[in-house]
C-alpha cells in the first residue's frame, strides 16, 4: 500500500467536505449568517457558516433569483 497517496486522498476529501460545509445551509445552532427572502418575510431563513455560502446560494437558487433577499449576521445586518 502507498500510505502517502492514501493520506493525500484523505486530505483532499477533508478539504472538499470543509468547502461543502461552508457553502451549504446548516442548522441554526451552527449558522453564523442567515439568508432571508425579503419577498416572503414570513418564511424562515436559511443559515450558513460563511457569508460566501449565503451569497452563492442566493445567486444560484431559483427561490432567491428574483433579487429580493438579505443576509444577516447573527447579531446584525451584513448585506
Amino acid at each position: 500500500m502507498n500510505y502517502c497517496k492514501e493520506e493525500q486522498e484523505y486530505a483532499e476529501y477533508q478539504s472538499q467536505v470543509s468547502k461543502e460545509r461552508q457553502m451549504n445551509p446548516c442548522d441554526v445552532s451552527d449558522g453564523v449568517y442567515m439568508l432571508v427572502d425579503d419577498a416572503s418575510p414570513s418564511e424562515g431563513g436559511l443559515y450558513f457558516r460563511s457569508l460566501r455560502g449565503a451569497y452563492t446560494w442566493a445567486q444560484n437558487t431559483n427561490d432567491f433569483s428574483h433579487g429580493e433577499w438579505s443576509v444577516y449576521e447573527i447579531g446584525g445586518k451584513v448585506l
